[in-house]
């Protein structure tokens, strides 16, 4: 049924991303399907941050993220398992949309965080805005 799976990684709460990450590894022991983890370095394309870092530091700090994103997928997954792992810049709503178009995901794995009324008006929710504006199928978890 799905021949790409797309897990988003959230660094600063790897365990967050636990669960998501056992459901869509069952899919890829079940039904053999090509997994794809991404994670989202928020604000270096933001001009008002970007202007408070000289552009060394911005690439030693995405630099960083993507050592610790590999860290992470040898960490949780098994040495069989070679996902597709893609760190990008920017809105983590937008990325993972773009990504899931741009490869042609068929199902997008995520959990969502519970925030209250105050943090979803203000911030708004990266799970939310997938699922309206992704052109696959996703599964939330709540946690």
């Amino acid at each position: 049924m799905f021949t790409k799976v797309l897990v988003p990684v959230d660094l600063a709460e790897p365990e967050f991303t636990k669960k998501s990450l056992q459901l869509a590894l069952r899919e890829v022991r079940e039904n053999g399907v090509e997994l794809h983890l991404i994670t989202v370095v928020p604000g270096f394309s933001n001009s008002l941050v970007a202007s408070f870092f000289s552009e060394k530091e911005h690439q030693k700090a995405v630099t960083e993220v993507a050592r610790q994103f590999k860290q992470f997928a040898k960490d949780e997954l098994p040495e069989d398992v070679k996902p597709v792992l893609k760190v990008y810049e920017g809105s983590p709503a937008e990325q993972i949309v773009r990504y899931v178009k741009d490869k042609a995901i068929d199902l997008v794995v995520m959990s969502a965080h519970h925030r209250s009324r105050v943090d979803e008006f203000l911030l708004g929710s990266v799970s939310a805005r997938v699922v309206e504006r992704a052109n696959c199928s996703v599964l939330l978890l709540k946690n």
